[in-house]
């Protein structure tokens, strides 16, 4: 097994030498474009890569475990390919292997013990929204952020102002964490939303159907008038339940990809 780690360029020497402080054989480098790099050290066996790797991680560097070929490489590599949103916005792992030069916005996302890496279909059905709704200079709030990913690319994307709350402060680590590799502003706090008192153009929230209803009233409450809501993390069948949770807006999509679908309501 390899371990990866994702670095800057003009870090990648001190990575390499952890890597062989830890007795790595060898250390290998890769550049993928932005002034990033790529660090390879290895070979270990799988439990003095996953010791490397945690040692890594607790110094501050994003870093996985990588097999070194055969399926298992193709699989791992599978996983780790970039999800392309509407062409513009690619999101990836810090350690993935491909391009950045290639990417209109880049999206980097170590989730860390968080959720989210922007993968998963109801990340994408939002993703979606904010790539095609976004005019540039809305105030976004992202209910739930897990690792950020929905307020970075809000951010990406030229919202001009940007909050992201989640009741888990490991997350809330993470988006600020991710915000930061990614050079965006980003307040993210723990805040519930029924505690907020500022309203905003654009809402998103991916949460569960049973959550998304108990927090009808709170995020429409947060709601700016002519402002538009976009909802996911709910199956085909529980769209028109949670939308009759939401009073004075009206249904203006229900996007759905897979099994999950999205809700994106407007007011007037």
């Amino acid at each position: 097994m390899l371990v990866v780690v994702a670095a800057r360029a003009n870090e990648a020497a001190s990575v390499a030498d952890l890597l062989y402080k830890w007795d790595a054989a060898k250390v290998t480098f890769r550049a993928v474009g932005r002034a990033r790099t790529l660090v390879y050290g290895g070979p270990f066996d799988d439990r003095g890569a996953l010791q490397a790797a945690s040692q890594l991680r607790l110094l501050g560097w994003s870093a996985d475990v990588r097999p070194e070929g055969g399926g298992h490489l193709a699989a791992w590599r599978n996983h780790t390919r970039p999800t392309v949103i509407e062409g513009r916005i690619w999101v990836c792992f810090p350690w993935s292997e491909f391009d950045r030069d290639q990417a209109h916005i880049l999206t980097e996302i170590d989730p860390g013990r968080a959720f989210g890496t922007g993968a998963h279909p109801t990340t994408k059905l939002l993703l979606r929204e904010l790539a095609t709704r976004l005019q540039g200079n809305e105030r976004v709030l992202d209910v739930g952020t897990g690792s950020g990913v929905l307020a970075i690319a809000a951010a990406q994307l030229g919202a001009s102002d940007v909050t992201a709350i989640d009741i888990s402060p490991t997350a809330v680590a993470a988006t600020k964490t991710n915000a930061r590799r990614n050079q965006v502003e980003v307040r993210a706090m723990d805040t519930p939303v029924a505690e907020l008192t500022e309203t905003y153009d654009v809402i998103v929230a991916n949460l569960d159907a049973s959550t998304l209803t108990q927090l009808a009233p709170a995020v429409q409450r947060c709601l700016a008038p002519r402002g538009w809501v976009a909802l996911s993390g709910i199956s085909p069948a529980q769209v028109s339940k949670v939308a009759a949770t939401y009073k004075g807006v009206c249904v203006i999509g229900t996007p759905s990809e897979e099994d999950w679908s999205a809700l994106v309501m407007g007011t007037a």
